[in-house]
């Protein structure tokens, strides 16, 4: 009977001991951290915090150079997009948060600096995506492709500078020739009795054939008469020699296209002092600020040029609301077509990624390529302006160039605005 007892008490024993233990080893799974600040629901297993991870951004942009009042507003745009998504949460992918950080590379506008860029960005950062260069993308596009790395460029498209062999290269504004042929359209409407037009432009450069390009516009568009067409290089500051045969013909008008604000005002300044009274009209874009501080007010006054001012009504309210949260971040900076592009291409990107639920280049190219994927583009609806089978490439998201005047206190003038389409 003693011996009973005893063997009952162990085995009472051993079953204390094994109900004791059963709620830290149920079904051999460990137990679990609930997660911060929430209150476990009995028999539910608490979702797991998403982890928060980076999403490198590479930018390759002239942050120095003839071309960097171009790039610096482009990197201004691009730093508000990223900390208004940062603030807000970040992109989401799944389970997981991305935030974004970005790894910046002056490339000087020169090709070689640019690939010297690229290869950082490929090899050194291994990036998924950049904010690609004004003037170089196509220098750069081969080591881009490389690297798979998609490059949303800050220029413009054609099919003379566009290679399909590098799929990974997408355009921020349409090409030259759509732009030029809009805006010229614009011109003449305002000025009709514009008859005689002389051209001043750079000499062909990975973006555009500009002067070729401008007297068709001006032929095509304007049914105007070119008495004279003249070609610089990159870094003239000496445009008498080029403007004087020009100023010769008394031109109606005098087209012109030169990249960099710089030269720009230089050739506005130069063809004042040669006696020109005529009209001025240059296609590109350019803050005129800079631009008059080189000149001066007097010789602006007058002047058209492709620059947005957004807060006027050719605008929607949502862009107007956009430009006024603009300004309380950039107080006294005017907000410049390259500051739209920069912040524009950072959201394109995270709703390409947040569409795809993934951040693998090639799953977002699909959702490029979906005709129907619809967006927001500086807040208005993106829109799909041609694909491969048209240029060779995916998506140019810029759709409108606008026509606008300088007053005599270099303030930029809202003429009118057209959304353009690609044929």
């Amino acid at each position: 009977m003693k011996r009973k007892l005893i063997i009952i008490s162990a085995v009472v024993l051993v079953l204390a001991l094994l109900l004791t233990l059963a709620p830290a080893c149920g079904k051999g799974e460990e137990e679990k951290t609930p997660t911060p600040g929430v209150t476990p629901t009995p028999g539910v297993t608490p979702t797991p915090t998403p982890e928060v991870k980076t999403l490198k951004i590479g930018i390759i942009l002239p942050l120095s150079g003839p071309a960097g009042p171009w790039g610096i507003q482009t990197e201004q745009g691009a730093e508000w997009a990223k900390d208004r998504i940062n603030e807000a949460g970040g992109i989401k992918v799944g389970d997981d948060t991305y935030m974004i950080k970005f790894v910046k590379c002056d490339d000087k506008y020169i090709g070689s600096e640019g690939i010297t860029c690229a290869t950082r960005m490929v090899y050194d950062e291994q990036v998924h995506y950049v904010i690609g260069s004004i003037g170089v993308n196509v220098a750069i596009a081969p080591m881009l492709t490389e690297g798979k790395v998609i490059n949303m460029g800050i220029g413009t498209a054609s099919a003379a500078t566009v290679n399909p062999e590098h799929p990974y290269l997408l355009y921020s504004l349409q090409g030259f020739e759509t732009w030029v042929n809009a805006f010229y359209k614009q011109f003449a409407k305002v000025h009709p009795e514009v008859k005689t037009v002389g051209v001043i432009g750079l000499v062909p450069d990975p973006s555009a054939a500009s002067v070729p390009l401008t007297v068709d516009a001006v032929e095509t568009q304007m049914g105007a008469e070119v008495v004279a067409a003249v070609e610089h290089t990159a870094g003239t500051t000496d445009f008498y020699p080029l403007l004087t045969p020009i100023v010769a013909k008394n031109p109606d008008a005098i087209a012109l296209y030169s990249q960099g604000v710089g030269s720009q005002a230089l050739i506005i300044k130069q063809a004042r002092e040669l006696g020109y009274e005529g009209i001025l009209a240059a296609s590109n874009h350019g803050e005129p600020l800079p631009g008059c501080a080189i000149a001066g007010n007097e010789a602006y006054t007058g002047v058209y040029h492709n620059e947005p001012v957004y807060d006027s009504d050719l605008y929607p309210e949502a862009t107007r609301a956009l430009y006024a949260e603009f300004q309380k971040v950039y107080p006294g900076e005017p907000c410049g077509l390259c500051h739209y592009l920069g912040f524009s291409t950072v959201y394109f990107y995270k709703q390409a990624i947040e569409t795809a639920g993934s951040i693998d280049p090639d799953e977002v190219l699909k959702v490029f390529d979906d005709p129907n994927w619809t967006y927001e583009w500086w807040g208005q609806p993106g829109r799909s302006l041609g694909g491969l089978e048209t240029y060779g490439i995916r998506r140019v998201n810029q759709d409108e160039t606008v026509l606008t005047s300088t007053d005599e206190n270099c303030q930029k003038v809202p003429v009118s605005r057209e959304l353009v389409t690609i044929p």
